[in-house]
């Protein structure tokens, strides 16, 4: 498959649901210019998976993963991305369908979630999410639990936690610990960014500390001026060039399209 179909056909598999919204080329042109959509939104389903799910970018997913969760899981220099869906344990069990997941050139197994709306039991099915991947990534063989691989989680946020209530903190590191609260293991590590509690210290918040960029950039892209990216680093410049909807194919911008639709209806 040459580059230009692979654009076309890759982003096919983002968003997928049993009712579409279909559109013509005219309507989604016209869609674009009444609602002055210049740039994706980054937290929508289409956004959040084409701009760190596809292999196209994945420069931009190492650096966001190494500046998030690098001083856990070490330097990451590679992933690969693994099917999304996973089948449930035993026949008839319930699939499990998440965002982004990939591995690392460790073998290092990382979730990358975007949660817009509250969900009741949200922790509990990180856990799922977390035993799944660890099982899908164990070898069979005479040593089979030597090779079990650490899993990360990082979950973007839109609605605040009802387990960090109250606390000002917005980036949450969530190790297992022993009763003298010193770390027991870091093999499945789950992080929590969560946004409106970033949005309601934004203004003193250090833009310079690159935690602080990515969350900026992924939450108010629209905002950042051309003189602004241009003193950013080029991985920040990509990532803002990714969001601009002129970049994207036709067939990109009627699945975008449909996906704010569907979001707002």
């Amino acid at each position: 498959m040459n580059r230009k179909e692979e654009d076309e056909e890759t982003p096919l598999k983002i968003g997928q649901r049993e009712k579409r919204i279909e559109l013509t080329k005219q309507q989604v042109d016209t869609i674009i210019s009444e609602r002055g959509l210049v740039f994706i939104d980054p937290l929508s389903d289409f956004g959040f998976k084409r701009l760190l799910g596809m292999e196209r970018n994945k420069e931009i997913t190492i650096h966001l993963l190494n500046t998030l969760i690098g001083e856990d899981t070490g330097l990451i220099t590679d992933i690969t991305f693994i099917e999304s869906e996973m089948v449930g344990f035993l026949p008839g069990k319930r699939k499990v369908r998440l965002d982004i997941h990939c591995k690392t050139q460790n073998s290092d197994h990382i979730i990358i979630e975007m949660q817009r709306e509250g969900q009741r039991y949200f922790v509990s099915r990180l856990r799922v999410y977390t035993s799944h991947s660890t099982i899908s990534g164990v070898k069979i063989g005479d040593e089979v639990y030597a090779s079990v691989p650490r899993v990360y989680s990082l979950c973007f946020m839109e609605q605040d936690m009802p387990e960090f209530k109250g606390r000002e903190r917005f980036f949450w590191k969530v190790y297992q610990k022993d009763d003298d609260n010193e770390i027991f293991s870091k093999e499945n590590v789950l992080y929590f960014a969560e946004l409106c509690k970033f949005a309601a210290h934004l203004e003193t918040l250090d833009l310079t500390d690159e935690r602080n960029l990515w969350i900026y950039m992924l939450t108010h892209v629209a905002d950042i001026s051309k003189e602004e990216v241009r003193k950013m680093s080029p991985i920040f410049q990509r990532f803002y060039n990714e969001c601009l909807i002129s970049n994207l194919t036709d067939m990109e911008k009627k699945i975008y399209v449909r996906d704010v639709l569907e979001y707002a209806d």
